[in-house]
């Protein structure tokens, strides 16, 4: 039984927890590798000029969710849209590496930023955790009040 929880636990959380993620890789001939997670097969990559604040690649994850794309001249941030509420942005790499990029106020607003929907629980899922809570203290309870008992019966058979 206790297995079956385990297994049962492990799986639901596996199910419900992802977090996009997004490598990105410098290859020597002028061209970065793009690797994003498997979960996210068809979700499209930006690359935004943190100069102009326009779009200047756009393209979809093929099935194996890499890409390789030549580098901009310009710097720009790489926007992995893997739908409402979930954005994830890198600063590009790009061949002129100053120390510091400056990017103007009215260009920012117009960048993607990014996001993380919060997901909260709803009253089912609550009512269904505080449901098998309740189970687990009550199985807790009567396993030990049972090992007690036997553990009593064990003690007087042997005197």
């Amino acid at each position: 039984m206790k297995k079956i929880m385990y297994i049962f636990l492990f799986l639901t959380s596996y199910i419900y927890s992802h977090e996009l993620m997004l490598n990105v890789i410098e290859n020597r001939d002028k061209t970065v590798t793009l690797i994003g997670g498997e979960t996210i097969p068809g979700a499209m990559i930006r690359f935004e000029s943190l100069q102009t604040g326009e779009v200047i690649f756009k393209q979809r994850l093929p099935k194996e969710s890499e890409i390789t794309v030549s580098i901009p001249n310009e710097p720009y941030q790489i926007v992995l849209d893997g739908g409402p509420g979930e954005k994830v942005i890198k600063t590009g790499i790009f061949e002129k590496r100053d120390d510091e990029i400056k990017v103007k106020p009215e260009i920012k607003e117009k960048l993607t930023k990014p996001e993380h929907e919060v997901h909260e629980w709803d009253s089912f899922t609550l009512t269904f955790f505080l449901i098998i809570m309740v189970l687990l203290i009550l199985t807790i309870y009567f396993s030990n009040k049972n090992s007690n008992k036997i553990l009593k019966q064990l003690k007087n058979t042997q005197l």
